[in-house]
């Protein structure tokens, strides 16, 4: 964006995006939808998985002018990797940071700091400092970011839930934390489309998720509610789709209730409306969640959802308007509302035109960019880079 002969570039920063999944897909919504606001955006990245994410990238229109990516070893020893990433923002001529979770916050609005930027944002999409961070990372985040939580103009969090959280464990002020959910880009070919739910109706439905292979979203739940299902619809089918540490223990799991016929595991895929074509009912039996991408996916082909009653969820879904929210811990309970929309595929259909509905109206991405670019021009005029009127 060009303002008075002021351009704005913005940085958009991840230290630890490091398998691929919904943030990757964020990434790439935001640069294309702030881009149309005459933005220029570069995305920093800093990733295990550099490669993949680079082809990602690349195959979804963001050219290589516009990516950087960060030394891993430099981030391990800290200080060097504050001063590349300061020297990368001079470098793009970087009018505002905005960073994206914790670790990313601390290195961050460091080198923001240091580079005299003083636009500085920040977005957290789940848990502040995830559970399975090693102890000496947490109070090392939470004492860095005493020194930095001052830098930040705004804080974006993308559900109720998570405001409450980052307030209450004193990571930023009350004033500086603004709820913006999480806006989604349903592919044009499935605008206007309707679905037959042609298993469904027949009485042999697939039920799946798709979803990183990891704890905290519950999967063995659905595993464990599988059996259950099976006893009044045998010939139901189920399908995990994705990758993680849980992969093996899921499909042992499987093996031992006696379902592994019954499932189908299959590794991420980039396709993922594809799948979701296939899919009757999309279930999200996860322990916590923000503001979860693959809801969104779920609804833009109008799929009847049953997932966890928790944070983040409810704030997309409303309980028996858009899908069904219930205590997933509960293997019977959760085989039941997967029951009740076997029998009733009426019912879950029009579960999942209502959530479709729900989503083009209330979270579009064009809703989330125009909200931050609010924020940021806000912001410059408050910093007195740009004039006030």
């Amino acid at each position: 964006m060009d303002t008075n002969g002021q351009k704005i570039r913005v940085a958009l920063v991840c230290t630890s995006l490091n398998q691929l999944g919904g943030k990757n897909r964020h990434f790439r919504n935001l640069y294309k939808y702030l881009s149309r606001y005459k933005f220029e955006v570069v995305i920093f990245l800093c990733s295990r998985v550099e490669k993949e994410l680079r082809d990602f990238m690349l195959r979804e229109g963001v050219p290589e002018k516009d990516l950087v990516f960060l030394s891993r070893l430099k981030k391990w020893l800290v200080v060097p990797f504050i001063f590349e990433l300061k020297k990368a923002f001079l470098t793009k001529k970087i009018s505002i940071v905005h960073t994206f979770d914790i670790q990313s916050d601390v290195l961050g609005a460091l080198a923001a700091r240091y580079a005299g930027i003083k636009n500085v944002y920040a977005l957290f999409e789940s848990k502040v400092i995830p559970e399975n961070t090693p102890f000496i990372k947490k109070i090392f985040y939470k004492l860095v970011n005493k020194i930095v939580k001052g830098s930040f103009v705004k804080t974006v969090v993308v559900s109720e839930g998570l405001r409450r959280e980052v307030i209450s464990e004193s990571f930023r002020n009350q004033d500086s934390v603004l709820v913006i959910h999480l806006g989604f880009d349903i592919p044009d070919k499935y605008k206007d489309k309707s679905w037959s739910f042609e298993k469904l109706r027949q009485g042999k439905p697939l039920i799946g998720t798709i979803s990183r292979l990891s704890s905290e979203k519950g999967l063995e739940r659905f595993v464990n509610a599988m059996p259950l299902v099976l006893q009044s619809f045998p010939e139901a089918r189920f399908t995990i789709i994705g990758k993680g540490p849980d992969a093996k223990r899921l499909k042992m799991s499987a093996r031992q209730l006696g379902v592994a016929s019954k499932v189908i595991f299959k590794e991420w895929t980039d396709d993922v409306f594809a799948e979701l074509e296939e899919i009757d009912i999309f279930v999200m039996p996860s322990l916590r969640e923000g503001c979860p991408n693959a809801i969104f996916e779920a609804l833009s082909l109008s799929r009847p959802v049953v997932a966890s009653d928790i944070e983040g969820i409810k704030d997309i879904i409303r309980d028996k308007e858009d899908g069904l929210l219930i205590d997933t811990s509960n293997a019977q309970d959760f085989a039941k509302s997967i029951l009740y929309l076997c029998s009733n595929p009426g019912k879950a259909i029009e579960l999942g035109e209502s959530g479709f509905k729900r989503i083009v109206s209330e979270f579009t991405l064009e809703r989330e960019v125009s909200m931050l670019k609010g924020l940021y021009l806000e912001g410059m005029r408050e910093s007195g880079v740009l004039p006030c009127c």
